[in-house]
């Protein structure tokens, strides 16, 4: 007569052992999800942590979150230097933790024409070089790197002092493994470096002070 007793109790138990292998299971997910997210906080969102603008305030942070990869830590820096004693050189610089990857730009005022930047920089490029031009700015760009250029004449400097002519050029390029590829990229150094030529054209105090366009023709 106790048979049946023995069984229900079986079937207590058993159900028991699955209850706690479920809530095993579920637990086992909860810690493994949260090991994921944990991950990505702290190994993959390091650009994300960088200022809403990089580079005292130069450059958007989301356009340097399209050209660099997912890292744990990224170090931006601005500097300026003064090598010639009359015009001085502002350069941006974002690097991971590894400094591996690398996205940086550099703006200084030349005494260069046109055609001499355009044959200096050109000279040598693949075929894959695209130029656009926009209120006064002229635009190489290449894969991974671009140049700028537009008319700036330089405090107490007289357009007509010029060898050549006086001009702001930025130079921008990504260096090591990256997000983007292909136009992609190409498109985002070249935003990069577009922020960072009208940052110079300020800071410069170019005489001209014309109006920039908000953003440059997209590549096609």
């Amino acid at each position: 007569m106790s048979a049946p007793v023995r069984e229900s109790e079986d079937g207590v138990a058993a159900m028991g052992i699955e209850k706690r292998m479920a809530i095993q299971a579920v637990l086992g997910l909860t810690v493994l999800a949260v090991a994921i997210f944990g991950y990505v906080e702290v190994f993959t969102k390091g650009v994300d942590r960088l200022p809403a603008k990089v580079c005292s305030g130069a450059v958007d942070r989301e356009i340097v979150a399209k050209i660099l990869p997912s890292t744990m830590t990224a170090h931006e820096r601005a500097r300026t230097v003064d090598p010639f004693g009359e015009s001085f050189v502002f350069s941006c610089n974002v690097k991971t933790r590894s400094q591996d990857s690398i996205v940086s730009g550099d703006g200084l005022v030349h005494d260069a024409s046109f055609d001499d930047w355009r044959e200096g920089y050109g000279h040598g490029r693949d075929k894959g070089t695209f130029e656009v031009r926009a209120g006064g700015v002229s635009v190489i760009a290449s894969p991974d790197d671009v140049s700028m250029y537009v008319p700036c004449t330089p405090p107490g400097k007289k357009p007509e002092e010029a060898r050549n002519a006086y001009a702001l050029i930025v130079e921008s390029r990504a260096i090591g493994e990256t997000r983007a590829t292909g136009m992609e990229l190409r498109q985002a150094v070249t935003d990069f470096s577009y922020q960072l030529l009208k940052y110079n054209y300020k800071i410069q105090q170019c005489q001209e002070a014309q109006e920039l366009p908000d953003k440059l023709p997209r590549f096609k």
